[in-house]
């Protein structure tokens, strides 16, 4: 199910109002929070990929798994967040106060309990930056509207140790290609958000050179080498990487300007390479070699991977990406902030 679906699904079982196109069914109901999730202290896990499988493109069906299961609390973490604070964006003025508190009342008990501090395998130190800049998105969107201003101090400080935690690995720790892939995107995104929160000058720059330092491997034609490596999946990383990096260079255009015009238009040419991979993978076969893992049938494209275009479009005039957006009734991914078009108002 994809991502919109699936926080729809949640939002309707919950009483809470959905963040897809049938918004106006639940508009009647009283907004009610959802229940509270355990916070995730500890996360461990191995690699997704067989250990033989030296582009990382083969999942070891067991690992995999194992990896998804460790995850689905923070995912589903985050996917009621959006629904929430996208609700606090857009309902009127009790419920959006109402769904406010729910997001912070919410995240507080994660930051009381210290959540996502023990990290102790490499995977769960590359994974969690994203989930930590899903957190932060939906709290940056909730706050204006809440009243637990209390809470906001415990809050701001955890954001701060799990993302000083993940720009410690990514300078220090992490292999040699994640720490200019798609990973160190999402862990940019991540700083860029707390950065902005915080208003922390230092943790900005950071976002700002993490964002440039993986969109300047960009190839004349928008390629990414450190996804393009990964064989049948390449198409899939190129797309997850482009995310993080328009979404982060749009939210940073007025502390860190022209991060989209960096190194000849880098973004731009890495999200226009995405979008032409989509109608035709063909494009990326020719530089893998492997027939790519990617169904281009717009009829199965997943809204939720191309969710970033409603943020590249609001700075960007591409006929062809905005004819392409035309597939999707809804873009929506949970952690970019839910329903793109209430985030780029």
């Amino acid at each position: 199910m994809i991502s919109w679906q699936r926080t729809l699904a949640i939002a309707v079982l919950l009483g809470a109002s959905p963040i897809g196109a049938q918004a106006e069914i639940a508009a009647a109901d009283p907004f009610v929070c959802f229940a509270p999730v355990p916070p995730v202290t500890k996360l461990s896990y191995p690699s997704r990929y067989s250990k033989d499988s030296k582009s990382r493109s083969d999942f070891d069906e067991k690992a995999n798994a194992a990896v998804d299961a460790a995850l689905k609390p923070v995912d589903d973490f985050i996917v009621l967040l959006a629904t929430a604070a996208n609700k606090s964006l857009a309902g009127n003025v009790e419920e959006s106060t109402l769904a406010a508190d729910c997001v912070i009342d919410r995240i507080d008990a994660w930051a009381t309990a210290d959540a996502l501090s023990a990290l102790d395998s490499i995977g769960a130190q590359m994974s969690v930056p994203s989930r930590v800049a899903g957190i932060a998105i939906a709290y940056a969107q909730a706050l204006p509207k809440a009243t637990s201003s209390d809470r906001q101090p415990r809050i701001e400080d955890w954001l701060r140790a799990r993302t000083d935690d993940g720009i410690l690995f990514f300078d220090t720790k992490a292999p040699p290609r994640a720490s200019s892939n798609n990973l160190r995107a999402w862990a940019g995104l991540n700083a860029a958000q707390v950065g902005l929160i915080l208003n922390d000058d230092p943790m900005i720059a950071w976002a700002g050179a993490s964002v440039q330092r993986v969109a300047c491997t960009a190839k004349a034609d928008g390629s990414l080498p450190n996804e393009m490596w990964r064989g049948k999946l390449a198409l899939h990383y190129q797309i997850h990487a482009v995310g993080p990096l328009v979404f982060a260079a749009v939210m940073l255009k007025d502390r860190v300007p022209d991060l989209l015009h960096a190194c000849d238009d880098a973004i731009i040419r890495a999200a226009q390479f995405a979008v032409a991979g989509a109608k035709d993978p063909k494009l990326v076969e020719t530089i893998t070699g492997e027939k790519q893992k990617f169904d281009a049938d717009p009829a199965k494209l997943r809204a939720f991977e191309f969710a970033w275009i409603t943020a590249f479009l609001s700075q960007v005039e591409d006929p062809n990406i905005r004819e392409f957006a035309q597939n999707f009734d809804v873009l929506s991914n949970s952690k970019l902030g839910g329903k793109q078009s209430l985030v780029w108002n």
